[in-house]
């Protein structure tokens, strides 16, 4: 998906400098493929970058003098196709650097100005004769594969793996040091040359406004030529040229004017976030509010940030600066989108299937969009990552090891996850089921990822932990196809026997002839002997399934019972106990004796 933002955000930077007539130099196209640098020694590789570049700065020298000597505001489509044409040999130049070191998001942009100042360097330090840079074969019989430009820290290495494996390129390291080395020269004056005449040409032009061809390059957004007279630009007042952390006041200004117009454009969509808040009442399951400003913000970050740093040629470390904050943004909100996509993909799912919310079947489809939602975010994230130079993937397999001390320190938590899915897969109960677990008894309120919530008959809700409920005995009372009765019926002993068999034969009639009683099954008998009554043991099953009908209907026989007691004339027995106590007879002897006041002998 990255891939094909970051193609779309060249495609658009392409066809804007199209639009305003010009194509970027580091995104041109190399029309001349066929006959590729000579990178096969250090002389090589020197003598292409100086003879590519030389051709273009005396190209336009050329057009810049006929573009002078008329009085024209705009170029004419001829010099206009002469400039294009040169601009589309940098790109070959740029194969001479090695820039593996760049990071993935600035290729578009660092590698252009890099080979600027490399030229830069070149053309105002003194170079060794031609003849003295190493060629193949001398390369060939030394044992290191550097060579430095005498008096610098130049370096051409010999590039020994990867697609340019056998070239010498311009290390990595003097890329990365390419600022440091032009800041020291760029007060030396030009050699003759092609970039002094150039040079001269663009700083009459400009009424001395420019420095160094670099900073002409800087600050000649040439993205604005088909609108803005290219003499208008070069001659602006010297508060509009003055630079600030490498770009022109006047930059600043048209970059502040297209940011402002973001801003605007992500606060309109916050507001419109507002509003759907309040649209989306009667269904605030589905997060359409949470939509419009990530939304907002990577388009901002996907095409208008690169849209004005093309057309504004916005450059240094501001440009490196805005693309790192650019990339880091689209990241963050591109994977903010994706959960919000997805949850809401999810919600649509449950609300079309017509399921029920709080049914464990909706809550298992949403559980997994959440998943997929952040999987799908952390790949944009690692995309970012990787863009921005960071080593997303190896620290992603660095996390393997320290994942498993992580996991090891919240076993609780991802057994009371894994413990979820288990119940929301297997699904031992529903929401709204009538279950016994653990000791704790109620309605199943809620199963969330840690925890299943349980309302009591006391109306107290208890929150038991999913592991818990997967390695406990269930018992969900709300699946019994039957719910069974048992108890006694005490009677009396003085209850005669012939009323004790017409009271059970009664109780018999009693659940035959009620409507929601099992009639295969059930049991009236004679059952015990107690302590304090005759014992008559009443077990059925009513075909019920809610909790309430099942106690009116148990009442409805209790009470059917008592009054054919009392049509029988059979008493409830109470809990009672008789003690008898035998009188035996006390010798008189013993008596006497104990009845003296003497001690006897």
């Amino acid at each position: 998906m990255i891939e094909i933002i970051r193609l779309l955000m060249r495609t658009l930077a392409v066809l804007a400098c199209l639009l305003f007539g010009c194509l970027h130099a580091a995104k041109a196209a190399n029309t001349d493929a066929l006959s590729p640098l000579d990178t096969s020694s250090p002389r090589a590789t020197i003598q292409g970058i100086t003879e590519t570049l030389d051709g273009i700065y005396a190209g336009l020298v050329d057009i810049l003098h006929e573009y002078t000597k008329s009085d024209r505001l705009y170029l004419v489509p001829d010099l206009r196709r002469r400039q294009l044409s040169l601009l589309r040999r940098a790109p070959k130049a740029i194969r001479a650097l090695d820039i593996s070191g760049i990071s993935p998001v600035l290729i578009d942009t660092v590698p252009i100005e890099r080979l600027l100042q490399l030229k830069e360097i070149l053309d105002r330090i003194e170079l060794p004769p031609l003849a003295d840079i190493p060629d193949r074969d001398a390369m060939a019989t030394r044992a290191s594969k550097r060579w430095r430009i005498p008096g610098t820290e130049i370096d051409f290495v010999l590039i020994h793996d990867g697609p340019r494996a056998g070239e010498y390129l311009v290390s990595a390291d003097t890329i990365n040091r390419l600022p440091e080395f032009y800041a020291k020269v760029a007060d030396l004056p030009y050699k003759p040359g092609p970039a002094k005449e150039l040079n001269e040409s663009y700083r009459a032009l400009s009424g001395g406004n420019t420095h160094t061809l670099y900073e002409a390059f800087l600050s000649s957004p040439l993205g604005l030529m088909s609108l803005i007279p290219f003499r208008w630009m070069l001659q602006l007042p010297n508060w509009a040229r003055t630079p600030f952390a490498g770009v022109t006041a006047w930059q600043w200004l048209g970059l502040a004017a297209g940011l402002l117009v973001g801003a605007l454009f992500i606060f309109a969509s916050h507001r419109l976030a507002r509003r759907l808040v309040v649209l989306v009442e009667d269904n605030p399951r589905l997060y359409w509010h949470a939509v419009p400003v990530p939304l907002a913000i990577s388009l901002v970050a996907a095409f208008l940030v690169p849209f004005l740093c093309v057309i504004l040629r916005i450059g240094g470390t501001t440009r490196i600066v805005i693309d790192f904050i650019q990339t880091t943004a689209f990241s963050f909100s591109a994977a903010w989108l994706s959960i919000i996509g997805v949850v809401i993909l999810g919600d649509l799912v449950v609300s079309s299937e017509h399921l029920r919310r709080s049914s464990l079947d909706s809550q298992l489809i949403r559980l997994g969009a959440r998943l997929v939602g952040v999987v799908v975010a952390v790949v944009f994230l690692m995309r970012g990552a990787d863009e921005l130079g960071f080593p997303a993937y190896s620290v992603l397999a660095g996390l393997g090891v320290g994942g498993l001390a992580v996991a090891l320190a919240a076993r609780d938590s991802i057994a009371n996850l894994l413990g979820s899915l288990v119940i929301m897969v297997e699904k031992p109960f529903r929401i709204g089921h009538y279950i016994r677990v653990g000791g704790a008894e109620g309605t199943v309120q809620d199963v969330g990822f840690r925890s299943t919530r349980i309302r009591t008959q006391d109306n107290s809700l208890i929150s038991i932990p999913n592991n818990s409920v997967v390695n406990a005995t269930v018992e969900n009372l709300s699946l019994r196809a039957m719910r069974r009765q048992r108890f006694f019926v005490q009677v009396t002993y003085d209850t005669a026997r012939d009323k004790v068999e017409e009271l059970v034969a009664g109780i018999n009639r009693l659940i035959l002839d009620h409507p929601l009683t099992n009639k295969t099954n059930f049991q009236v008998r004679f059952n015990n002997f107690s302590e304090s009554s005759l014992d008559i043991l009443v077990m059925f099953y009513f075909d019920v399934q809610d909790y309430s009908v099942e106690l009116r209907e148990r009442e409805a026989i209790l009470l059917q019972t008592m009054d054919l007691m009392n049509e029988i004339g059979v008493a409830f027995a109470f809990p009672t106990r008789t003690l008898q106590i035998e009188s035996a007879p006390i010798a008189t002897s013993t008596v006497k004796a104990a009845m003296s006041p003497w001690p006897a002998g």
